[in-house]
């Protein structure tokens, strides 16, 4: 009796694995006809479609990317041209890790395209960028990061600031008042031999 018992048993383990075994192969085999079709989505509303790359802002509402990923995000949107995209992102990236220059010097470069952009150009921008490149220029850590600061003040004020000169004392040579027109790579003031780098 007890034999009988066990062997039923074993058939109905035997019989409810492959049962399960069935079932399991078959959910994976169609589910597009067991679920009407609720898992396709329009995605229209998501995402832009620019020159054949797709864009989304919902990267941003993801949880909580880092400053490299923003900073990769916005690399590839100015690659693309899409400046203001590439704006919104690196300035993202600048505020959560301040200190890495790379994400800073994306930044820098991207208000600058901005900038360049622009027919009347805007003296805040301009005062702002200036900033910007000044910080890399004296903050990095590395020579071709200070050197890139260095060039891109040359180029935007015609100036650099000099080897013992004060941060303040060079933006008071060179930023523009807010109601004066802005010249790009005109100095605001004749450079002093002594200012030499």
């Amino acid at each position: 009796m007890k034999e009988r018992r066990m062997a039923g048993e074993k058939r109905f383990k035997n019989t409810a694995r492959a049962t399960l075994l069935w079932a399991a192969a078959i959910a994976c085999i169609a589910p597009a006809v067991a679920k009407d079709d609720d898992f396709i989505m329009d995605t229209d509303g998501i995402g832009r479609s620019n020159n054949g790359v797709v864009t989304s802002d919902q990267f941003l509402e993801l949880g909580m990317p880092t400053s490299n990923a923003l900073r990769l995000e916005g690399e590839q949107s100015m690659r693309i041209g899409n400046l203001d995209r590439a704006l919104t992102v690196l300035q993202r990236s600048v505020e959560m890790a301040p200190m890495d220059i790379d994400g800073r010097i994306m930044y820098a470069e991207a208000l600058e395209k901005k900038l360049l952009k622009q027919k009347k150009r805007d003296p805040k921008l301009y005062n702002f960028i200036i900033k910007q490149w000044l910080y890399v220029a004296k903050k990095a850590e590395f020579a071709d990061q200070q050197m890139q600061g260095a060039s891109h003040l040359q180029g935007l004020t015609g100036t650099r600031p000099g080897r013992w000169e004060k941060e303040k004392k060079f933006l008071a040579r060179v930023l523009v008042p807010e109601d004066e027109p802005v010249k790009i790579g005109h100095p605001s003031a004749p450079k002093k031999k002594s200012e030499d780098m």
